[in-house]
């Protein structure tokens, strides 16, 4: 079994089952783009972003980088808006 962030074991302890999986998909459906052009889904990336807009920035790590770099979060494309 996949490990998963911190965050998401505590998300699957306090939501119930249905909930936590409207989530995921939420959040599947957004992703990290570094400036170096790498981009990472964001629930993998440890994050969750469900039944949100707009396209905020965070640093985070980037493994092609090897640094911490400002990332716009931003919907995948083809996704359509809700």
């Amino acid at each position: 079994m996949k490990k998963h962030p911190a965050e998401h074991r505590f998300l699957r302890f306090v939501l119930p089952a249905k909930a936590f999986a409207a989530v995921k998909a939420g959040t599947k459906e957004w992703e990290t783009a570094c400036p170096c052009g790498h981009t990472q889904d964001y629930w993998d990336a440890g994050g969750v972003r469900a039944w949100a807009s707009g396209t905020p920035t965070r640093l985070a790590f980037c493994p092609v980088c090897n640094k911490n770099t400002l990332q716009q979060v931003r919907r995948k494309t083809g996704v359509p808006e809700a």
